[in-house]
């Protein structure tokens, strides 16, 4: 009898667990972005970078998928290198929810790697990507990207995407 109440015990277990997990699994979404045109950054010597690119993360699994491509001008207006760049690793994700349940903004950071045509890659650097929907009173920070020493937005904008 202590056996048969057991292996209920256990069945009901295994049957409710599953259920109970569901709605977890099921919060979990990962959010897209989009730099909508290209950011222009500018660096403290005058320097500026403008940035294209898209991408997806999961904050949860804090993993990221994203790239795109950049153009750093020297102060003349001379462009100093071109290529790509890829994110290589998940920082953190601040959402401030939207006007609707696709679309919304936040704070993005992760690190990336540049490219550059015809040179040496360069790893570890820092990039956020803001985007200002619904952001909370108070907040000052301007739509746009920044990475590594280029860290003034000039123009840029940017939008997340829940992924339902």
């Amino acid at each position: 009898m202590k056996g048969r109440r057991v292996f209920t015990i256990v069945a009901s277990l295994a049957f409710l667990v599953p259920l109970l997990a569901a709605p977890a699994a099921a919060t979990d979404a990962t959010v897209s972005f989009n730099l909508v045109g290209p950011n222009i950054t500018r660096a403290a010597d005058g320097a500026t970078l403008r940035t294209t690119g898209s991408g997806s993360f999961d904050s949860g699994a804090g993993t990221i998928v994203a790239s795109g491509s950049f153009t750093h001008f020297l102060p003349n207006g001379t462009v100093f290198a071109k290529g790509t760049w890829k994110a290589t690793a998940f920082v953190s994700f601040r959402p401030y929810d939207g006007p609707n349940a696709g679309t919304q903004g936040g704070v993005l950071q992760f690190i990336v790697t540049l490219f550059p045509d015809g040179g040496t890659p360069v790893t570890g650097l820092s990039m956020s990507i803001t985007c200002r929907i619904n952001a909370p009173a108070g907040f000052t920070e301007d739509e746009g990207v920044t990475l590594d020493l280029f860290t003034e937005k000039i123009r840029g904008a940017t939008l997340f995407h829940l992924n339902q």
